[in-house]
């Protein structure tokens, strides 16, 4: 009878200290920033979105799942020109946002690895991403990718008869705050 006792009395506590703390984190979209980066043999330049949301699930203090979204229009490379002929390329208004989003993350010391997948010109792409984690004072991810815009069929832009690079380094900081 001590036995059942015990077993009765135990499953409840063991049940309890095994249920996962678990949170979100929102992006901080005042501080958090997107860059992309384009090649041509006669010049490169640089994209910069500061306007990107999203939010990331911690459990037990692990990084679970994260999900990122930005609107193509919010990209600024500072010359409206060129901003306007990739919106044109990229079909902004059939295909306006770009998302990722992994449930598959690993974390080793302050390195995260995310294995998910990227909606770009209304293509899904399964990638790697390699990012630095801080998460001491707030939660942060840094780091950079490259992707092919042809593999999203975007049709790549030329100047002086040459077509930019098909490779475009994504640079990216994002800050998460806890969800009140």
């Amino acid at each position: 009878m001590k036995k059942y006792f015990l077993i009765f009395y135990l499953i409840p506590i063991i049940g309890i200290s095994q249920d996962l703390k678990s949170y979100n984190l929102e992006l901080n979209s005042k501080k958090s920033f997107i860059s992309y980066e384009g090649r041509h043999i006669l010049h490169d330049w640089v994209g910069v979105n500061k306007n990107v949301k999203g939010i990331m699930v911690i459990e037990d203090e692990i990084p679970k799942k994260i999900a990122v979204s930005t609107l193509v229009q919010d990209f600024d490379s500072g010359n409206s020109s060129r901003d306007s002929h990739a919106l044109e390329l990229i079909e902004s208004l059939m295909h306006p946002k770009i998302t990722f989003y992994s449930d598959e993350l690993s974390q080793k010391d302050n390195r995260l690895e995310l294995s998910g997948v990227i909606n770009f010109h209304g293509i899904e792409k399964k990638i790697n991403v390699n990012a630095l984690i801080n998460q001491e004072k707030y939660t942060s991810l840094s780091g950079t990718f490259k992707i092919s815009p042809s593999e999203f069929d975007v049709k790549l832009p030329s100047f002086m008869l040459s077509k930019m690079e098909d490779s475009i380094e994504i640079v990216f900081e994002l800050f998460f705050n806890k969800v009140k």
